[in-house]
């Protein structure tokens, strides 16, 4: 058998090879490039007006929301005020006969 050249072999880590500088390199910079760019989108008018838009339309509630809300609301649970109100008022029905 011939001697393996352990010079010509591939590491098993890239942690101390220039290929790890090189990879840690290119993820800061793309970190950095991508929040960089954000930031300035984040600044511009047109994203604001974008961004205006689409919370208008999200957070108007169309006709069949305002119908489905309005059926939940016929079903809510009543108040404490309102069921002494109802108590008072059968009590005041029952001492007038």
């Amino acid at each position: 058998m011939a001697s393996i050249d352990t010079n010509k072999r591939k590491p098993r880590r890239t942690q101390g090879t220039p290929s790890f500088a090189y990879r840690n390199r290119f993820a800061y910079a793309l970190l950095a490039a991508g929040s960089l760019l954000f930031g300035i989108w984040s600044l511009t008018p047109m994203q604001r007006i974008a961004n205006e838009k689409l919370c208008k339309k999200l957070l108007t509630p169309s006709e069949e929301e305002q119908d489905r809300r309005a059926l939940f609301e016929f079903a809510a649970p009543r108040p404490g005020k309102f069921i002494r109100e109802a108590i008072e008022e059968s009590e005041n029905l029952r001492t007038e006969r």
